[in-house]
């Protein structure tokens, strides 16, 4: 575990710079006969995907929603229906309390809290006997106020206590699991039903959907049976339910159109009866309030694509790659200059680049990209004081120089290498318990003893 935080917690002195791909554009050339020789290897890579047409109907709950007709008289018979549960405001009380906490001993407490209670009876300042002694730490330096809040925000005793209380009166000692407490009430905000107009639109939206859950259901009914009655086509279908025959030009294995990559729609599309048969699909549910059935009226298959169409994009790789290796030739000679004692400034200078300047990084560095990163780390230290040099290739093809000029390891004794012993030890006995563990069941399973009711697997 020592070991692991030492490597774990290492931090690393580091200078880097990046050698652009770009700087050896001009001396990447490509020849015809290499865009030739590259496609006749690599023709797969030049294909077209699979693609099909489709035709689709989709039925959605919203759209359902908007063409159902809400009476007047419905909408208020709804709204007295839910209106005692959904739109009542529930009473709020703003209180103040001291708590006294238990102790060792209980009615030593109770009698302070008692004696704290008979001060504020006597017409002592709430606010500063609170503050003066009470054991809650959130409201203490508020004076004891608790601010607004509903029944349900106390535990039991203390909501009794307080619901029973008129403004300005005084509660207590009221015993609760945290202690004793004197209770305040200082106002009362009464609760309140929110009235049908103030709630109208919410409510009718409410009870669209309601009634149109119901609707949803046969309509989606309605799409099944008819597009299996149809079978190969989807006019007739879209002009006796009322719905929008959409389409889709484009669709590959990777998804298209309005539905992106929908693992369901992919494998309906791609299935016998719908791709070669030219059935329609089975309805699709897309979540629970929408369901799509479609058709495939296209289907190409994937074909080569001529050299002449890819020509450009072949070049552009070649030439990309070509660029490439001579920023890597670059670097690799940088670094054996670096190995033969040469200065870094000096090395970075001499091919027209700027360095970053020294940075200190551990691991879990994310301001370096994380392939300069793991590289870092990748290198060996440096050694008889002279700095370890590396590169890292970027994903966009330019590389990164780096030298590691200074390695610290991780300790066990600062902050972060104590909290990393400590979740690494709770971490090692999980999995030692967990083999114990498996170590008996295995046990009790190979002495326990069976007998089998052959009658049960007659």
């Amino acid at each position: 575990m020592r070991r692991r935080i030492e490597l774990e917690g290492e931090q690393r002195d580091v200078d880097f710079a990046v050698v652009p791909a770009a700087k050896f554009a001009s001396q990447a050339t490509v020849a015809a006969e290499d865009v030739e020789r590259w496609y006749g290897e690599n023709k797969a890579r030049y294909m077209t995907p699979e693609t099909v047409s489709l035709q689709y109907l989709q039925l959605d709950l919203d759209e359902v929603a908007a063409g159902v007709e809400v009476t007047e008289e419905a909408l208020r018979k709804h709204y007295d229906e839910v209106a005692h549960e959904r739109f009542v405001e529930a009473e709020q009380r703003r209180a103040s309390h001291i708590l006294v906490e238990t102790g060792d001993d209980e009615a030593a407490t109770r009698t302070r809290a008692e004696q704290l209670l008979a001060r504020a009876r006597a017409g002592e300042d709430f606010a500063a006997l609170a503050r003066e002694n009470s054991d809650d730490a959130g409201s203490k330096s508020q004076g004891g106020d608790l601010g607004w809040s509903t029944r349900e925000a106390f535990v039991a005793p203390f909501a009794e206590a307080l619901f029973a209380l008129t403004p300005g009166e005084l509660s207590g000692p009221v015993r609760t699991q945290f202690g004793y407490h004197i209770i305040r009430l200082d106002e009362v905000r009464p609760g309140k039903q929110r009235g049908f107009d103030e709630v109208r639109t919410e409510l009718e939206a409410e009870f669209r959907r309601e009634q149109a859950q119901a609707l949803y259901y046969e309509r989606s009914q309605e799409l099944a049976d008819e597009s299996f009655a149809a079978l190969t086509e989807l006019e007739t279908v879209a002009q006796k339910l009322g719905l929008p025959l959409r389409t889709v030009a484009t669709y590959t294995r990777a998804g298209g159109g309005p539905f992106g990559a929908e693992r369901k729609l992919l494998e309906a599309v791609f299935s016998s009866e719908v791709l070669v048969e030219r059935q329609n699909s089975a309805p699709i549910s897309l979540g629970e309030e929408s369901v799509v059935v479609l058709r495939v009226t296209a289907h190409e298959e994937p074909r080569q694509q001529p050299l002449g169409d890819v020509r450009a994009d072949i070049e552009a790789d070649l030439q990309a790659q070509a660029a490439q290796q001579a920023a890597t030739a670059a670097a690799d000679a940088m670094i054996a200059r670096l190995a033969g004692g040469a200065a870094w400034n000096d090395v970075v200078a001499g091919q027209g680049l700027t360095a970053a300047g020294q940075v200190t990084v551990d691991r879990r560095n994310a301001e370096l990209p994380p392939e300069l990163l793991q590289a870092v780390f990748l290198a060996p230290p440096p050694a008889d004081g002279r700095p370890s040099a590396g590169k890292a290739a970027l994903p966009g093809g330019d590389l990164v120089l780096f030298v590691v000029n200074a390695r610290r390891p991780g300790s066990t004794q600062s902050p972060e290498g104590a909290a990393l012993l400590g979740e690494q030890m709770r971490a090692t006995a999980g999995r030692a318990a967990a083999a114990e563990f498996a170590a008996y069941v295995g046990e009790v399973e190979r002495s326990a003893r069976i007998k089998r009711n052959e009658k049960a697997f007659e």
